[in-house]
């Protein structure tokens, strides 16, 4: 069978493992030292909702950048995972 007359995987998935990105999410509360979380997910929006759960009243918490795919693997740091990256 040519590869152009296969037929796509049912439900559209693929084998390819689902893409993660370590984004950097800057946690502060009120005149506090910010706090700079890498939190591993799908979008930055789930790694909001991932470190918001963990917030209480008063903190605000903004994506602030991401790590390049290299650091995320020195790091050790796989899917769903978070780790604390500065305090300062």
């Amino acid at each position: 069978m040519d590869k152009a007359a296969r037929p796509a995987p049912v439900g559209g998935q693929t084998n390819k493992k689902g893409k993660h990105t370590a984004y950097l999410i800057a946690v502060r509360h009120k005149r506090d030292v910010p706090r700079v979380y890498a939190v591993v997910a799908h979008s930055a929006e789930a790694a909001l909702a991932q470190l918001n759960g963990l917030t209480i009243d008063g903190m605000g918490i903004e994506v602030v950048g991401a790590l390049s795919r290299d650091l995320t693997r020195r790091l050790g740091l796989k899917a769903g995972e978070m780790q604390l990256i500065s305090t300062h």
